[in-house]
């Protein structure tokens, strides 16, 4: 059995299994394929520029390769942080109990959403049962597979179910409605546009 989102909430713990919610499969989905005299789906490709070689979906992601064109094995690539520094890779936490935090609602909307699962419960702890169906929404550390980084999980309940929202919190500075506005700088204008040579 997969491992799924497993939280902690005063030392009890939950459990629920998870399954991506996508556009396509909530509301279906459509497809445009172009075909050719005979009625056959036509595949995309591209020539090089030297027109020399012919390129299908998919070849391109075969290999990763430095600025002299030498191939660069899949198992020698990292990341580095801003500074240079490589970065330790996090491991999943799937099946790997999280300790819950409780959230404000609102931190949902400085949240950049990357997926979002429905959640069935194989585990309920009645006071996070209690808690949920109050609208409270939890904040636990989730990452599906092994990453440089951790993702945050806002977990809550509605009528439709359980659902875990996953992204990176990305909080925008708002300006109070009579403050003033940022000041220029004074940089660069070499590269701004004047309209009116238009």
């Amino acid at each position: 059995m997969a491992k799924g989102l497993v939280m902690t909430l005063g030392g009890a713990e939950s459990s629920f299994t998870l399954q991506k919610l996508e556009r396509s499969k909530l509301y279906g989905a459509r497809r445009r394929i172009a075909v050719d005299a005979a009625g056959n789906p036509c595949v995309r490709a591209a020539l090089t520029d030297d027109g020399r070689v012919l390129l299908r979906s998919g070849m391109t992601a075969q290999g990763y390769f430095d600025p002299e064109g030498r191939q660069v094995e899949t198992a020698s690539l990292g990341a580095v942080d801003a500074a240079g520094a490589p970065l330790s890779l996090v491991p999943s936490t799937l099946g790997v109990p999280q300790e819950a935090a409780g959230a404000d609602p609102k931190e949902l909307l400085d949240l950049s959403l990357t997926a979002v699962y429905s959640l069935a419960p194989e585990s309920l702890a009645p006071d996070l049962t209690e808690q949920l169906a109050g609208g409270a929404v939890f904040r636990v550390r989730f990452n599906h597979r092994p990453d440089y980084r951790a993702e945050t999980a806002f977990v809550l309940k509605n009528d439709a179910g359980y659902f875990a929202l996953v992204g990176t919190p990305a909080p925008a500075g708002w300006l109070a409605p009579d403050a003033a506005p940022p000041v220029d700088d004074g940089g660069d204008d070499a590269d701004d546009l004047d309209f009116e040579m238009f």
